[in-house]
């Protein structure tokens, strides 16, 4: 209810688009800011595009996906793969905060939609374009996570894991992933301005499909139980901090989340909507050759 409860808060946010990955081991700008390599090579880089600021994600040759909240207007374009790629139709999925787009042209490449129901557990890259990590939130001499830094712009790449997945109505079927620092090779959170990216898991073929669109994060968070000194933070610990519950502030526990519309319970709908084949994984071999490969956030927005 807690999680509901922080995703009600940052859907209220949606002036403050999610921006930019936060990684538990540095505060470098630069950090993953290029196409991932090695274990993560083709882990959806190359599937993501520019729209309205943020990040959509090519999932059928006409086709692109959004967070429904990062809204956009038909007749702007899509920036994908080094060309603009005109919007002329686009379509709400009910109950959730996912939106496709029609292009007016073929894209180049597409990303394959992971169908199973077995995220949990599962390994992520996720992508955003947002803050940089800011100062330290310290409470009692102790660091409880980042606040959030500068809106950049610049597409960064991280990792986590699945911690859930589920209903949380009125959002739809969502998957979250806790800020556990030393977790995965590059631990990450989203901050405003990564709504709207891609959350990858690798399926059993050993090909990297689309998961999760960017949706929202835990917070705003308060200082004390009368809702003093709001900020908004990256944190791997909130026990002492507060958060908003309709109308008291409540006691937070244990690491941050974040959360993406889960594209697995919402194929279907979006099959019917894109009729798009699945890429061979020889196809998508072939796409990650030559395209080297970014992220957002939602507090509504995240």
């Amino acid at each position: 209810m807690l999680r509901v409860l922080a995703l009600t808060l940052a859907v209220s946010l949606l002036a403050v688009d999610a921006r930019g990955i936060i990684f538990a081991s540095t505060d470098d700008p630069t950090f993953n800011s290029t196409e991932p390599s090695g274990d993560y090579a083709d882990s959806g880089w190359q599937f993501e595009g520019g729209w309205n600021g943020l990040l959509g994600t090519a999932i059928a040759p006409e086709y692109f996906i959004t967070a429904n909240h990062i809204g956009g207007t038909l007749g702007d374009s899509f920036k994908f793969q080094g060309g603009s790629y005109v919007t002329d139709a686009t379509y709400a999925i009910d109950g959730t905060d996912l939106r496709l787009w029609h292009v007016t042209s073929t894209l180049p490449i597409y990303a394959p939609l992971y169908r199973k129901d077995d995220e949990v557990g599962k390994d992520l890259v996720v992508f955003g374009k947002g803050t940089e990590r800011g100062p330290e939130v310290v409470l009692a001499g102790g660091v409880h996570g980042w606040l959030w830094g500068p809106a950049d712009g610049v597409m960064r790449w991280g990792t986590n894991t699945v911690a859930t997945a589920g209903d949380n109505a009125p959002y739809g079927q969502l998957i979250s992933a806790t800020f556990t620092p030393g977790a995965t090779p590059f631990e990450a959170h989203l901050s405003v301005g990564d709504s709207s990216g891609g959350v990858f898991i690798k399926d059993d073929d050993g090909v990297w499909k689309l998961a999760g669109v960017n949706f929202a994060v835990d917070g705003p968070y308060y200082t004390s139980v009368l809702g003093d000194g709001e900020f908004n933070a990256a944190l791997y610990d909130q026990t002492g901090y507060f958060q908003h519950d309709k109308t008291v502030y409540v006691p937070s526990i244990g690491p941050g989340s974040f959360y993406a519309s889960r594209i697995s319970t919402n194929a279907a709908a979006i099959d019917a909507i894109a009729h798009a084949p699945e890429p061979t994984a020889l196809s998508v071999f072939a796409c990650g050759i030559g395209v080297l490969g970014g992220i957002a956030r939602r507090r509504r927005g995240a």
